[in-house]
């Protein structure tokens, strides 16, 4: 992170002139999250929105904007932007993550069947980011307070599922309208040696809605949102 111009290497002349010339380059072109977004604009402008609308579950406004609901908040989309509820633009990930899954061609009907992420195609670069950084954090934050999960989850639009297993709590969730997820929660059992767990499913289709790199992205925001972090 040094400065080129700290170089022990370098002559005082070739100091002076590379300071000049750093004081003369343009300002930064900003993070790689807003790089990101002037790269994707132009990719969702040219989207049909009444197809992609229906395609993805969004309530259609007019030819060129449309409504979607995200982790329980709704955005409003545009050919130049997207905005929540207040009229303002989301950080950068955010609309990120709404325009990768926007982006996504000609995704399937939903499967209707629960997945691990490790199932997911592609997913094992992934694997200990996605137990590390979502399913852990959850399951540390939540350990012996099942009351307080279940009122995280119903804050999230959770509801309460009656899958059969063993856990003690189980919620399903949709992420975006064509994008479920169901949350498993094991609480600790000490005289047992056993800490708490957390499982979080997807639909078998999910890499058909998100690339690989959102889906976990979107998790970690998830597991920031069920822990009060984010």
């Amino acid at each position: 992170m040094a400065s080129i111009t700290a170089c022990t290497n370098l002559s005082d002349d070739a100091k002076t002139a590379l300071a000049e010339e750093l004081e003369e380059q343009q300002p930064a072109r900003g993070t790689v999250y807003e790089q990101a977004l002037i790269c994707l604009r132009p990719k969702i402008a040219a989207l049909d929105f009444a197809k992609t609308a229906v395609t993805f579950g969004a309530d259609l406004i007019d030819p060129d904007t449309m409504e979607l609901s995200f982790l329980g908040d709704k955005y409003r989309i545009t050919r130049e932007r997207i905005v929540d509820n207040n009229g303002k633009e989301p950080v950068p990930f955010i609309s990120i993550l709404i325009y990768n899954h926007l982006s996504m061609p000609d995704p399937p009907a939903l499967a209707g069947e629960w997945i691990t992420f490790s199932s997911v195609p592609a997913s094992h670069a992934k694997d200990k980011a996605w137990a590390g950084h979502v399913e852990d954090v959850i399951a540390r934050h939540f350990t012996n307070n099942i009351r307080g999960l279940e009122q995280a989850c119903a804050r999230l639009g959770g509801v309460r599922s009656d899958i059969k297993g063993s856990h003690d709590a189980a919620y399903e969730f949709l992420f975006f309208p064509r994008y479920p997820a169901l949350l498993q929660f094991y609480d600790a059992v000490p005289d047992e040696d056993f800490p708490a767990q957390c499982r979080l499913l997807l639909d078998k289709t999910v890499d058909k809605y998100l690339d690989i790199e959102s889906i976990v992205v979107l998790g970690e925001e998830f597991a920031g949102r069920m822990t009060g972090k984010v």
